[in-house]
């Protein structure tokens, strides 16, 4: 599928036709928007500010498992230094805050970007407000989505633009596939394409092909202001649109964007 550049600066799709804002029937199961961090505020006290945080105070707060483990395990261990220990939520909305982490996450229906990306900026601005000497170290944006054979007629890896050969005899049965590309300046893109025998969890029913699209940043990036991490997510979520439709055909993109 080839892309292009539009006059306005829009990817374009093969044809000329521009990305579409989303489709009829959008496949996202989850949205994740992580922060990592090194913090000088006491645990205690920044995720007590961030419960007090106007807009999520009706939330249900809870301790999430890793909660139990003690502190100085968790920070000597690279597996759990950024699990999150509590959790904020309210239906489809949750706030997982830890030491040094914060993520927002958005499950199923989907919002779209015009109300979701407000909600992360305001996130953005919550966690530097309450946290003092924050700088931030890793940004991700990831989207987890379940394409299925109705309404997305995507019955199998085949359905795919994408075309996968071992000595020259191409794989369509159980395929769980990983790759990463560099995204400028400072992030990168991995995507995982897997059939559902490769995942663990509940899916949406007629789940044929789940995609994993996660964009973040590199070893080395650092943010100390809002608007540095504002301008990164607008690109990161710009960066994931591009690496999930090109795994669509065009005739695919057709039949399922929004009039």
């Amino acid at each position: 599928m080839a892309e292009s550049k539009g006059a306005h600066g829009e990817t374009m799709r093969l044809g000329g036709t521009p990305l579409p804002a989303k489709l009829r029937n959008d496949a996202i199961v989850e949205v994740i928007f992580e922060m990592r961090f090194d913090m000088l505020t006491i645990p205690e006290i920044l995720i007590g500010r961030l419960a007090d945080h106007e807009p999520w105070k009706g939330f249900t707060q809870g301790r999430l498992p890793a909660y139990e483990i003690p502190a100085p395990l968790r920070q000597a261990d690279p597996n759990l230094r950024f699990q999150a220990v509590f959790e904020l939520s309210s239906d489809e909305r949750h706030v997982r805050i830890g030491p040094e982490v914060i993520s927002y996450h958005r499950t199923a229906p989907y919002v779209g970007w015009q109300q979701f990306q407000p909600e992360l900026n305001e996130t953005i601005d919550a966690l530097f407000h309450v946290a003092d000497g924050l700088t931030i170290r890793r940004l991700g944006l990831r989207y987890l989505n379940a394409l299925r054979s109705d309404p997305h007629r995507i019955s199998s890896v085949s359905d795919l633009d994408l075309e996968i050969q071992v000595a020259g005899e191409r794989l369509s049965g159980n395929v769980n596939l990983n790759f990463t590309t560099d995204v400028a300046p400072t992030g990168a893109c991995t995507v995982r394409i897997a059939t559902t025998e490769f995942i663990q969890g509940k899916l949406p029913p007629n789940t044929s092909v789940f995609v994993d699209v996660d964009v973040f940043t590199k070893d080395g990036f650092e943010a100390k202001q809002p608007p540095v991490v504002k301008e990164w997510l607008a690109a990161a979520h710009a960066a994931e649109k591009q690496h999930f439709f090109r795994l669509l055909t065009d005739q695919c993109v057709e039949a399922l964007q929004e009039d």
